[in-house]
């Protein structure tokens, strides 16, 4: 039995100094009862739960004997058990419920509304509220729906997907331009009808305030953490749940959920999915670090299939939106804690789309959680993630290419051989650069007999290339092909009756019935074609 125990002290806030100090002679003594003060008083007000009435009698005994050691008197007690409530005296000085006609015990505990008698947590209407809206003649004002709005208090968004609906319904007024002492309009008007449908209904939810009720806690139990994040045009939403397996026995219940309306300015859903995920992750850390029950696994589940392919893939590639955002969830996440899920499955779309009336009954799924939580984790649905690589939001890549003369003009050299050499170290150059990358060694000293014909052959496709660019182009296309196809040089070209070729190193050469002579060498039987206006004269 868990049982919860609410205290309340006469302390000043000034005094909350004063009031650790003194908890802290007694660590050794009772050091339960030091947590409790110390970590589990909210201002002036302590909120301790337990697993039986034994202890839950024992940690208030010691906490009002600790107070009583420097002048603070803890009163006001309240708690779930009937025996530790009369064991403590807790008197009739107990704020109790306004909702007149309620037969339950409801009480007032740091701004939520606690049922002692189901130990479950409960929502009323504010008497403070203008009848007159709940009518169906009544147009409000847009003052009156912000004041309704917030006279719903839900710290924790346990009908976050109820409120929702009103947040982007405020945020459609604030866009018509509408003052706010003024009407809203009849389209306005006709959705906010829609939402006091369901408002009577809050009335009747009822939210267990412990996570289980079955599974004992123990070394054995193991406790997931499962987060359901989703976004729509209207807004985005991320919801928690407490997962509970021992041996056989399943537990889940809803931990809270965080919900935010899009941008007045137009951001694309996907962005609005990413953010939606990084809600996530924020409620995820924001819940494990105050529970004391630690989760072992993580889940994280989106229907969105960029998110998926944004964090498993290079975060880099993408725009600074998302690639910011990625780097967000991966400081605070892992990769293999982000599933896929389908959208009939995802139970955060209820608090982005209003698609038909949300269920605020106990047993829908808001509450308990997708029914495939409640099954062996071999029986979920199988989330592929390889996605591969998305184009949304895909960092554009420009490529300028241009060509651009050599700086080096053969006109500047007056030998041949001067001209051969500056080649042949130019060619040398990257040569080295991949052997250095290589490990290799580098080629110094002299130019090698080798490097010298390769530093020839360049400058006579350069030059080749600067006169006869289209022929070349031309023969490359019908390499290997027949001498009649070869032969589709056109007739104003000056090689059209030499029959060029191009040898093994791309360069032009002459080629006819000379081949066939067995006593001369390649270069004299196929010489190599220059122009005439060539400024270069081997020797």
């Amino acid at each position: 039995m868990r049982v919860i125990i609410f205290g309340s002290t006469c302390s000043p806030s000034c005094a909350q100094f004063v009031k650790n100090q003194n908890a802290q002679r007694f660590q050794h003594q009772f050091p339960r009862a030091v947590e409790a003060i110390v970590d589990e008083h909210y201002v002036d007000d302590m909120l301790s739960s337990v697993e039986s009435e034994a202890e839950a009698i024992e940690l208030a005994e010691n906490v009002r004997f600790i107070h009583a050691q420097a002048g603070f008197e803890i009163r006001h007690w309240l708690s779930n058990s009937q025996h530790v409530q009369a064991t403590l005296d807790t008197g009739s000085n107990a704020q109790k419920s306004l909702n007149i006609g309620n037969p339950l015990a409801t009480e007032k505990i740091l701004g939520m509304w606690w049922c002692t008698t189901t130990d479950t947590f409960t929502f009323n209407v504010s008497p403070r509220i203008d009848r007159t809206l709940l009518s169906d003649e009544t147009v409000p004002t847009k003052r009156q729906v912000l004041r309704t709005l917030m006279m719903v208090y839900d710290p924790l968004g346990l009908i976050g997907n109820f409120l929702m609906y009103l947040k982007i319904l405020l945020q459609e007024i604030w866009r018509t331009g509408v003052a706010w002492d003024d009407p809203i309009r009849e389209e306005q008007s006709r959705k906010w009808r829609i939402w006091l449908d369901v408002l009577p209904a809050v009335a009747t939810v009822s939210v267990p305030r412990c996570y289980r009720s079955i599974v004992p806690v123990s070394k054995n139990t193991l406790i997931q953490l499962h987060m359901f994040v989703d976004a729509s045009e209207n807004g985005f939403a991320a919801v928690a749940y407490l997962r509970f397996q021992y041996k056989n026995c399943i537990e889940c219940a809803l931990v809270g959920s965080k919900t935010r309306v899009a941008p007045l300015r137009f951001v694309s859903i996907p962005k609005l999915e990413l953010q939606a995920a990084v809600l996530g992750a924020h409620l995820a850390s924001s819940i494990e670090e105050p529970h004391k029950l630690k989760p072992v696994q993580r889940f994280f589940w989106t229907d969105s299939r960029d998110v998926i392919c944004w964090i498993y893939s290079d975060h880099r590639r993408y725009s600074q939106y998302v690639a910011f955002r990625v780097c967000e969830l991966l400081e605070s996440t892992e990769i293999s804690e982000w599933n896929w899920i389908s959208t009939k499955l995802n139970v955060a779309d209820e608090a982005t789309k209003w698609q038909k009336v949300p269920s605020l009954e106990p047993s829908s799924r808001w509450f308990r959680g997708p029914a495939f939580l409640w099954k062996a984790e071999k029986d979920w649905p199988m989330s592929n993630t390889n996605f591969g690589i998305t184009s949304e939001e895909l960092r554009v890549s420009s490529l300028h290419h241009f060509i651009r003369e050599p700086a080096l003009k053969f006109e500047y050299f007056s030998s041949w051989g001067q001209l051969v050499q500056r080649i042949a170290y130019v060619r040398r150059f990257p040569l080295n650069v991949r052997k250095r990358l290589l490990n290799q060694p580098k080629m110094i000293g002299p130019l090698t007999y080798e490097e010298l014909v390769a530093a020839e052959k360049v400058i006579y496709r350069l030059v080749q290339l600067q006169c006869f660019s289209e022929e070349i182009s031309i023969l490359n296309r019908t390499e290997g092909q027949s001498d009649k196809i070869a032969r589709s040089i056109p007739k104003n070209s000056p090689l059209y009756k030499l029959s060029p070729m191009l040898d093994t190193n791309g360069i032009l050469r002459i080629h006819g019935r000379i081949d066939e002579c067995e006593y001369a060498d390649e270069y004299t039987k196929r010489p190599i074609l220059l122009p005439k206006t060539t400024y270069l004269l081997p020797v």
